[in-house]
C-alpha cells in the first residue's frame, strides 16, 4: 500500500535521522506522482503519530520489547489509523506490522483493540497528574514539563499544555500603509477585530492563510501580537536609527513596512551565513534596494557592526523556540534541553552588547519567541542589576492559552529614566 509506505519512510526520517517535518514531506513527495489527496492522508498520519509520539512509542515499545525501528513505525501508523485517522486500510496496516511481531508476543490487532474502547493510552500504573502523566497526555518532554512546573505551577502548566495540542489561532498583522483597518475588514468579512489592537485582525476562513487574497496581496501577514505591542511601546523611528540582532527577518520586517512606507536607516546583523541571504532575499521580494545595511557577526561582536549610538536596538537572539511546540509535530523530537545553558548564556552577551550601542535616552527591545523565565524575565533582570542607567519600560509573557495568545516574551527598556 503506497500510502502506508509513504507515511513509513517519511516517519522513519523524522524519528531516526532527525530531518524536520516539513523537509521529510517534500523529499518523499518530491519523485513521485502521489495524487493530492493521497499526500494530504499521508500528511495526516504523520502528523498524527508524531502528536501522540511519546505516548504511543511507549506503549507499543511496552508491549512488543522487541521489536525493530521499522516494526515500531509500522504500529503507530496502524494504531493511529485505528483510533484517529481511519483513512488507510487498517487490515493491511495490521498484516504488515505482524511481520515484525514473534509468535509469542499478542497480534497487533490485539494490541489497538484494547485501545478502541477507552483510548487511554497513558500506561496504568503512572500517577494521573504527575509529570510523566502530563508529558505522556500532552506530548511534550517530561523536562519542558518539569521546567514550566517549577516556572509557573501545575495549574498554568496545565492550561500551557491544553493549548499546544490545539491549532493556534490565526492572527494576522495588517499592512496599514497599503490599507486602512475601516477597509480592510469591510472587504474581507473572514477577519475579526481584535478588541483595543487596531492594526491586527483574527483569520476566521476556512481555506489556508497562505492562500488567501490578502496574503497574495500584502495586505497582510501571520505575525504574532508580541511585535506590535513591543515596537509600540519602543517608540520605532527609523529616522533616528535602528538596529536590529536576529536570526528571523521576515517578521521583523513584516511589521516595519506595516507601519513605514519604506525601510531606511536600518542596520541588520546576522549571526550566520544562512540569516544574512534570508534577509537579502526578504529585500529583493519587496523592491528593497537600499535603506538596511546587512551584516553578519556573533553576538560578542555586535560592536564592530553599529558604527555610532542608535535610538533602537532590537535584540532576538536564538532561543529554545518553544512557541513551536504547538506549530510543528516533530519539534519536541529535535528539542534539547542540553542546549538551554549555552543559548541563555549567548542572550545575556547579545543584549549587553547591544545596549553599548543604545543612544541616551533611546530603547532596547528584547524579543523571544519561547516560555522559559531563565530566558525572558531572568535575563532582563540581570542585565537590570548590572546596567543601572537602564530601566524598564514594559515586559510581557503571552501564553499559548490567553485570547489570542502565542508563547512569546518581550521587554523594552530605555536608556535613562522612564519618564524622561
Amino acid at each position: 500500500m503506497v500510502q502506508q509506505t509513504l507515511a513509513k519512510e517519511i516517519l522513519g526520517k523524522i524519528i531516526n535521522e532527525n530531518i524536520p517535518f516539513s523537509l521529510a514531506l517534500k523529499s518523499a513527495f518530491k519523485h513521485n506522482n502521489t495524487p493530492r489527496e493521497e499526500r494530504a492522508i499521508i500528511s495526516a498520519i504523520v502528523g498524527c503519530v508524531l502528536r501522540h509520539y511519546l505516548v504511543m512509542d511507549k506503549i507499543v515499545k511496552l508491549a512488543y520489547p522487541e521489536m525493530d525501528n521499522e516494526g515500531v513505525i509500522l504500529a503507530l501508523i496502524a494504531l493511529s489509523n485505528a483510533l484517529f485517522i481511519k483513512k488507510l486500510d487498517q487490515e493491511k496496516c495490521q498484516e504488515a506490522t505482524n511481520a515484525f511481531i514473534k509468535e509469542n508476543e499478542p497480534p497487533i490487532e490485539t494490541f489497538i483493540e484494547s485501545y478502541l474502547s477507552e483510548r487511554k493510552l497513558v500506561p496504568v500504573g503512572i500517577e494521573v497528574g504527575s509529570h510523566e502523566f502530563l508529558s505522556y497526555r500532552y506530548n511534550t518532554p517530561v523536562n519542558i514539563v518539569k521546567m514550566w512546573y517549577k516556572q509557573f505551577g501545575h495549574i498554568s502548566t496545565t492550561k500551557i499544555l491544553r493549548a499546544n495540542s490545539r491549532p493556534p489561532q490565526v492572527v494576522v498583522r495588517i499592512n496599514n500603509n497599503s490599507i486602512d483597518d475601516e477597509s480592510f475588514f469591510t472587504q474581507f468579512v473572514d477577519f475579526e477585530k481584535i478588541e483595543g489592537i487596531s492594526g491586527v485582525a483574527l483569520y476566521r476562513g476556512e481555506t489556508k492563510f497562505k492562500n488567501h487574497a490578502v496574503r497574495e496581496k500584502r495586505l497582510a501577514s501571520p505575525l504574532s501580537l508580541a511585535y506590535k505591542e513591543m515596537f509600540d511601546e519602543g517608540d520605532v523611528d527609523l529616522l533616528k536609527g535602528l538596529a536590529i540582532y536576529s536570526e528571523y527577518p521576515n517578521d521583523i520586517f513584516n511589521e516595519l513596512l506595516s507601519r513605514f512606507p519604506t525601510l531606511d536607516n536600518i542596520e541588520y546583523i546576522a549571526n550566520n551565513l544562512n540569516t544574512c541571504n534570508n534577509v537579502k532575499r526578504f529585500l529583493a521580494r519587496n523592491n528593497i534596494h537600499r535603506g538596511v545595511n546587512v551584516y553578519e557577526a556573533q553576538a560578542s561582536s555586535i560592536i564592530t557592526c553599529v558604527s555610532k549610538p542608535v535610538h533602537t536596538f532590537l535584540v532576538m537572539p536564538d532561543n529554545s523556540h518553544l512557541n513551536l511546540l504547538q506549530l510543528l509535530p516533530d519539534y519536541f523530537l529535535r528539542f534539547d534541553m542540553e542546549k538551554l545553558d549555552e543559548l541563555i548564556a549567548n542572550q545575556k552577551i547579545a543584549i549587553r552588547e547591544a545596549s553599548a550601542q543604545v543612544e541616551d535616552g533611546g530603547y532596547l527591545l528584547y524579543l523571544v519567541d519561547t516560555i522559559s523565565k531563565k530566558e525572558s524575565s531572568a535575563v532582563i533582570n540581570d542585565f537590570l542589576n548590572e546596567h543601572r542607567d537602564f530601566s524598564l519600560v514594559r515586559d510581557k509573557q503571552y501564553f499559548p492559552y490567553k485570547k489570542y495568545g502565542c508563547s512569546y516574551y518581550f521587554a523594552v527598556l530605555k536608556k535613562g529614566k522612564v519618564d524622561d
